[in-house]
């Protein structure tokens, strides 16, 4: 069958095994430099968008970050989160408020994920299960693309150009790091001290992402789904003196210690009316709205529309309201898909759990101020990348030839173009609000927040309009601020 050009970097054209090899690693080079310039190109109109939101309190005003050798200071500003809030005083140590570097970092950050997306992608269809897998002789293609919507789908813009959820991206980086230096570990087999290094790199990564963002709890089952479904093919057995399985348990263990020394039952502990939020979050309405919050995001991952940084999302009370109901039927759909899948297509359902998985700690029954917000689908895509790529590459190729290279082509670059579009959306508190009224004309929030730009500009007139607004949606209200 005659190959298309879209293929070649992915084809082996030498027998000789060494010219193969350095040839091997000429295209996965040139790969990775895709991937890494496409998320430079798409985010080039990102270095001068402005502190936003949440970044004035937790960079420009914040004090805790102004001396890099004050460990106790930054440290304690947000003990849960120690590694995130470090690399915001390093960036204030070296570049003071110069939003440009701390953009910079953000980016550098995403375009390290998406490498590991690739680097992940490559193991996973290396492990016993899949190397005899019928899509396995298109690992090369199907991981350059599952990486290359990783870093260009708009969806991420929130996780990358607004600066403080550098917590999110950073704890991703830590958690694929992780799973993919044990993946590689798993791979190499034996007890060498490569594989030490690599078990060690892996925990210390481990460490550093619970320590960056919560959701990294999800990190030990994570790899057992790695395990389960990829690399052990035998029955399952536990054996006390192997190094995998002492591994294991002390990462377990140590979630299980961490928890409640870190956290107390208040955090399930139901948030009261604030800032412009005129009702209570309970964990019971909260997990009830979390199935419609995740349908949502489904919908934005296919379809990147009408993104907005301030959602006027409704709140769920009763399981039988038509959306919950429907969202959570659909959703469990879903699960049932993923166990359907097990067995006849490992990638698949693996990317199902994963998506579920990672999402688990921020949308499941711990109630949070704000119940849908687009960086918690950060670190879930990849799933979602992954299942949709192989989805694609399983349609018979002999029949529709480059069909498969060409959608992704196609959505790679429509990703790109709505990407450089949404961060000229973030350029700074005008912009970004705006664009949250037009899309949330009912929400306080947003109305509250382009007043104090306004007003932070010296454009009174301007900034008591938007504070008017703001109370005439709720005019019962003594205060909306």
């Amino acid at each position: 069958m005659k190959k298309g050009p879209a293929n070649k970097i992915f084809r082996k054209q030498n027998k000789n095994p060494k010219e193969q090899i350095k040839r091997a690693g000429y295209s996965d080079l040139f790969v990775l430099a895709i991937i890494v310039l496409t998320g430079v190109l798409i985010y080039s109109n990102s270095y001068r968008c402005s502190f936003h939101f949440d970044d004035i309190p937790r960079i420009v005003d914040n004090p805790a970050i102004r001396h890099l050798a004050d460990v106790k200071a930054w440290w304690n500003y947000y003990p849960a989160r120690p590694v995130g809030i470090f690399t915001f005083a390093l960036n204030y140590h070296f570049n003071q408020l110069d939003v440009r570097y701390y953009h910079l970092v953000n980016l550098m950050i995403h375009l390290i994920n998406a490498s590991l997306v690739w680097w992940l992608t490559l193991l996973i269809f290396s492990t016993p299960t899949l190397r005899e897998h019928p899509v396995n002789s298109q690992k090369k293609a199907i991981a350059f693309f599952t990486a290359l919507l990783f870093v260009s789908h708009p969806l991420a813009t929130q996780s990358v150009t607004y600066i403080v959820q550098r917590l999110t991206s950073l704890a991703a980086l830590f958690y694929l790091l992780s799973i993919t230096l044990y993946v590689k570990a798993r791979l190499k087999g034996g007890q060498s001290s490569t594989n030490y290094l690599l078990f060690t790199g892996s925990l210390v990564s481990a460490l550093l992402a619970i320590l960056t963002k919560e959701n990294a709890f999800t990190l030990p089952f994570a790899i057992l789904l790695i395990e389960f479904f990829f690399i052990r093919t035998k029955k399952i057995s536990v054996i006390i003196q192997d190094y995998r399985t002492i591994i294991l348990v002390t990462a377990f263990l140590a979630i299980l210690l961490i928890i409640p020394l870190r956290y107390s039952f208040s955090i399930f502990k139901p948030i009261p009316p604030s800032n412009g939020i005129f009702y209570t979050i309970t964990p019971y309405n909260y997990l009830l709205t979390q199935f419609s919050v995740i349908v949502k995001y489904i919908q934005l991952l296919f379809l990147p529309i009408n993104q907005n940084a301030d959602y006027d999302f409704p709140i769920s009370n009763t399981l039988f309201g038509i959306r919950t109901l429907l969202s959570l039927l659909f959703l469990l759909s879903l699960i049932i898909m993923g166990v359907f899948f097990y067995k006849r297509n490992r990638i698949i359902s693996f990317g199902i759990f994963w998506f579920f998985l990672t999402l688990s700690v921020e949308s499941g029954f711990i109630p949070i101020h704000d119940v849908i917000f687009e960086h918690r689908t950060y670190l879930p895509s990849y799933g979602f990348f992954l299942v949709l790529c192989t989805g694609v590459y399983s349609i018979p190729r002999k029949k529709y030839k480059n069909l498969s290279v060409s959608i992704l082509v196609i959505l790679a670059g429509i990703y790109c173009i709505l990407t450089y579009e949404r961060n000229t959306v973030w350029k700074d508190d005008i912009t970004l609000w705006t664009d949250s009224i037009s899309k949330s004309p009912q929400k306080v929030g947003p109305y509250i927040n382009r007043g104090v730009a306004y007003g932070n500009l010296g454009a009174w007139d301007k900034s008591m309009e938007d504070y008017s607004a703001a109370i005439a949606i709720h005019p019962d209200r003594k205060s909306v601020v």
